[in-house]
């Protein structure tokens, strides 16, 4: 419901149900927030299970369906975002929403396309190196486009003057762990982060315990692994890492990642927008693995293709990630002295702490011109 209390109107927001997608979404709510506006989030029952991200915030859970598959799914998909195009109708009325923001994801589509039927202006925002399907669609209705990269595919003839770099928005917990890179001498320990993002990655605790393991047993004495292991048993992987001399905890989920994040030296992860929007905010190297396979997962290829040409990392594809390939790598990247904290540079110098703010005065530049500019002038 909407707070009668509030002195300045509500925004609302769409996002589609993975984290990539609903964290930016998050990070520009608690920033709208705390600049006394009124906030809404739609989205589907896929990112009402992130309950921690929606603590505090105003949420619509929406019917939703992806416009993918043959002609009968096509048709029960339009059938299911009408449905969903009436329901957040009905939700920005309520509440008297004087703009949208458009995360990407499927489940966008139907509240963007409810604002613009109600006459709201319709901000989009793209996480990754290409525009999303659902941005795509959406693009003809925006008033604005803001990206997280200086360059983003997929824009067409969509006019320059309305495209705004802010960067991709984090969490508080991410931009509360930022700190300088840790201490790295031919010495001390080495601390290693695996994670899989928002979907998990199996492949890495099939492949990152045996490739530490070929590691010279020196190394292996040095190692600190940090290891999201969702599938299989995390403790028969964490004993068969601390049987060979490795310190290893191996967990489900990480509550601490913000802090894991900034006392890492290397990561290894994919390399979806959020994730790379994450490090980037710390400032801390990766070895980037990709999502394998084409359509929208060519996304993460793209984004670390993108991250080690700038030489914030490694990009390596996922047929290629085998042990010995890994520890072969890790043997070299943990042999120099200046590899890793030269690729922490470069993330740090791509890193866009201020992009919910960022991000938040574009909304503020929109509204203060819609009662005076014609719709669709530059934001």
């Amino acid at each position: 419901m909407p707070d009668s209390a509030s002195r300045r109107p509500t925004i609302a927001l769409a996002a589609g149900g993975t984290g990539g997608h609903l964290f930016p979404a998050e990070a520009l709510a608690r920033e709208l927030q705390g600049r006394g506006f009124g906030v809404v989030l739609h989205t589907e029952r896929r990112g009402a299970q992130y309950t921690a991200a929606l603590e505090g915030l105003p949420h619509v859970v929406l019917p939703a369906s992806s416009l993918e598959g043959g002609v009968l799914a096509k048709a029960r998909a339009a059938v299911t975002i009408a449905r969903g195009v009436l329901a957040s109708r009905r939700d920005l009325k309520l509440r008297r929403a004087a703009l949208l923001v458009g995360f990407g994801g499927y489940p966008s589509v139907a509240p963007a396309l409810a604002a613009r039927s109600l006459g709201l202006p319709l901000l989009l925002h793209e996480q990754a190196t290409r525009l999303s399907k659902a941005n795509v669609r959406l693009l003809r209705f925006a008033d604005a486009l803001a990206t997280s990269f200086p360059a983003v595919d997929g824009v067409g003839g969509f006019d320059p003057a309305r495209i705004v770099q802010t960067g991709n928005p984090v969490r508080r917990a991410i931009l509360d762990a930022r700190g300088d890179y840790p201490a790295f001498d031919a010495t001390g320990p080495l601390r290693l982060l695996v994670v899989g993002g928002s979907q998990g990655a199996a492949v890495f605790a099939r492949v990152v315990p045996p490739a530490l393991a070929l590691l010279p047993e020196a190394l292996r004495r040095r190692l600190q692994v940090s290891l999201q292991a969702r599938d299989g048993d995390p403790q028969a992987l964490q004993d068969s890492l601390r049987a060979a001399g490795i310190d290893a905890t191996v967990r489900p989920f990480f509550d601490d990642i913000g802090t894991r994040l900034r006392e890492a030296h290397l990561v290894i992860t994919r390399a979806g927008a959020s994730t790379a929007a994450d490090l980037l905010a710390i400032g801390r190297p990766a070895i980037f693995v990709p999502l394998p396979h084409g359509g929208s997962r060519a996304e993460q290829r793209r984004n670390a293709q993108t991250l080690a040409q700038a030489g914030a990392g490694w990009h390596v594809a996922e047929a290629d990630f085998t042990p010995e390939a890994l520890s072969r790598q890790l043997a070299d990247l943990l042999a120099s002295p200046t590899r890793l904290p030269d690729a922490a540079r470069a993330a740090a110098a791509l890193g866009r702490p201020d992009a919910a703010a960022r991000l938040a005065d574009l909304v503020e530049r929109r509204l203060a011109r819609s009662a005076s500019v014609p719709h669709g002038a530059a934001a």
